[in-house]
């Protein structure tokens, strides 16, 4: 019964007080900025708990919102209705030194793998409210435990405003970066056997060889129960036995690797059985085509014969217009290939004159990558590598379903 009451995460608020800053380029100010933050699943966290965020400007009547869903599945709504307001405070210019604005009454929690948006604006006038940067890298900050990635800046008086403080445009810039200061503290999880996995490889050697003592009779572990070295193993902090961050987002690189290169050996594995599939019914199809094409040689030797005694009756003027037909066809169908190019030209010239630039509609939903493994466009390319491999591999496989049901009946 004893191992029913082992706690699973940290009975304290806050273990940990990191605090993370941005860069400080001063590129733009103006009245809002908004951006995601990822809470890493590297470390066996539980949750963490942001207690407040820091900015500079003339700063004025400030709120602070937090996206309400759980699951942003790469896309944030810039509708006021999706967000939740948790801050709200009048606030003195501060040019220099950032301003801090506390959340202890509404903290940002954020679990392993979750993302959430956070937005500061300002409803002071003007254009210096809060200052941002363009997006300079594929991720703000990227520390052991969180990833602030690159949003976007808003530039209306009115909160979630879908007009711009000149009157015309677009209230949203894309390709922005926020400046400041994140203040968190993380709250660990506790070792339970089911948790296991979720510490580092040092923790676990020292787990193991805990319980292979025991089982050894002439060890002084071996007079204790499992209860007592779970809850031993339950009272270690993660790092005790000298496990870091960076040690064990290593493993989990490595762990991910294998499992792509795995998932390359089932592809090329599924890519082999389909060729041979192919080739065996390229070859069951070259012979019934071969047997179809002596039917129709035969039919094609008795229709020249008939054609032959027939040939006195043909009239020429019809071969003519015939002839001028096709032409003219052939002409008009230039003509409006030509057309249709120079269509898709001027369409294509408008899309990229549309995309260029980073001003956004004001309905339109933000889209943001967190993906922790693309630490560079390299692998960033890999990934997209892996997923369309696995979606061919999906493909594949249900072809080969329907292939061997079809032969089956």
């Amino acid at each position: 019964m004893a191992a029913l009451t082992r706690a699973t995460k940290a009975n304290y608020i806050i273990h940990d007080r990191i605090q993370a800053e941005t860069t400080d380029r001063e590129d733009h100010t103006f009245c809002g900025i908004m951006f995601p933050v990822k809470c890493k699943d590297t470390l066996p966290l539980d949750h963490l708990v942001i207690n407040s965020v820091a900015v500079r400007g003339a700063l004025g009547p400030l709120t602070v919102w937090v996206t309400k869903s759980e699951h942003l599945q790469g896309e944030i709504i810039m509708s006021k209705k999706h967000w939740k307001k948790i801050y709200e405070k009048e606030h003195q210019p501060s040019f220099v030194g950032y301003a801090e604005l506390d959340l202890s009454a509404n903290p940002i929690l954020l679990k392993p793998g979750q993302v959430k948006g956070i937005y500061i604006h300002s409803t002071r006038r003007g254009d210096e409210a809060i200052v941002y940067d363009n997006k300079a890298k594929q991720k703000t900050v990227d520390d052991a435990f969180i990833t602030i990635l690159p949003g976007r800046a808003h530039v209306s008086e009115k909160v979630f405003g879908s007009i711009p403080i000149w009157g015309w445009g677009s209230a949203w810039r894309d390709n922005r970066e926020f400046v400041g200061q994140l203040k968190y503290g993380a709250v660990y999880k506790l070792w339970n056997p089911s948790e296991n996995l979720s510490f580092g490889s040092s923790f676990r050697s020292a787990a193991r060889i805990l319980f292979m003592c025991q089982r050894r009779s002439e060890s002084p572990f071996s007079k204790l129960p499992d209860d007592c070295l779970f809850f031993i193993l339950n009272m270690m902090k993660w790092d005790w036995l000298n496990d870091t961050s960076a040690e064990m987002r290593r493993e989990q690189k490595q762990i991910r690797r294998l499992r792509r290169q795995q998932m390359i050996m089932e592809a090329d594995a599924v890519m082999a059985e389909e060729n041979n599939d192919d080739a065996i019914e390229e070859a069951v199809e070259s012979v019934r085509g071969e047997d179809h094409g002596q039917e129709e040689d035969d039919a094609q030797a008795d229709q020249v014969n008939s054609d032959a005694e027939n040939e006195d009756d043909l009239d020429v003027m019809d071969e003519d217009s015939s002839d001028d037909s096709e032409d003219a066809d052939t002409s008009d169908d230039n003509d409006d290939d030509d057309d249709s190019e120079e269509e898709d030209e001027e369409s294509s010239e408008e899309e990229e004159e549309y995309a260029w630039g980073d001003h956004v509609g004001s309905r339109s939903a933000f889209h943001f990558n967190a993906d922790d493994t693309s630490e560079s466009d390299e692998e960033s390319d890999n990934d997209t590598e892996r997923d369309e491999r696995a979606r061919r591999i999906s493909i594949m496989r249900a072809r080969r379903n329907i292939l061997s049901f079809l032969r089956s009946h």
